[in-house]
């Protein structure tokens, strides 16, 4: 039986994270599905600073102030789109935790490998997934939730290939 990787990497991955502030890996590692694939090539999260006593009563920090590394030519962008931006974090927590946006202009490094293409599968496959989301109202969670799917399936498929 096969053991998923992240498994193993949270623990080791979380203590270097939490030194920046970021409870969680999620936020830099989805970085691009948050902000968006132009503004995610110009900018990356450098690290979370929490007030005291800014962790809510389910111990997950509240109101924390993002910092934020952009690429100088954008980042006048990212100041005119910060409460967007902060709002799309917080939906993607599905709380509060980010209050504010600092902007710290650097060189942005970028990314070793590109982010994975979106799956394709099988136009059954993805009708089948799109009727199974028709029932969602919100744009937004049935548009994520059909990106899991993707992935799910085409993971499947993949690993149906193999054996």
């Amino acid at each position: 039986m096969l053991d998923r990787l992240d498994k193993h990497f949270a623990p080791v991955a979380g203590k270097a994270l939490e030194r920046f502030g970021f409870a969680y890996g999620e936020l830099i590692a989805n970085w691009a599905a948050i902000v968006g694939d132009e503004l995610a090539a110009a900018s990356a999260p450098e690290r979370v600073r929490w007030p005291k006593g800014g962790e809510g009563r389910d111990g997950r920090g509240r109101g924390g102030m993002l910092v934020v590394a952009v690429d100088g030519g954008r980042a006048i962008e990212v100041q005119h789109d910060a409460e967007r931006i902060i709002e799309r974090i917080n939906a993607y927590y599905g709380y509060e935790a980010i209050a504010a946006l600092k902007i710290h202009q650097t060189r942005v490094k970028k990314p070793a490998c590109p982010p994975p293409r979106p799956a394709v599968l099988a136009p059954e496959e993805a009708r089948r997934l799109k009727a199974r989301l028709e029932a969602i109202a919100d744009d937004r969670l049935q548009a994520a939730l059909e990106r899991l799917g993707r992935g799910v399936l085409a993971a499947k498929a993949a690993v149906g290939k193999k054996l």
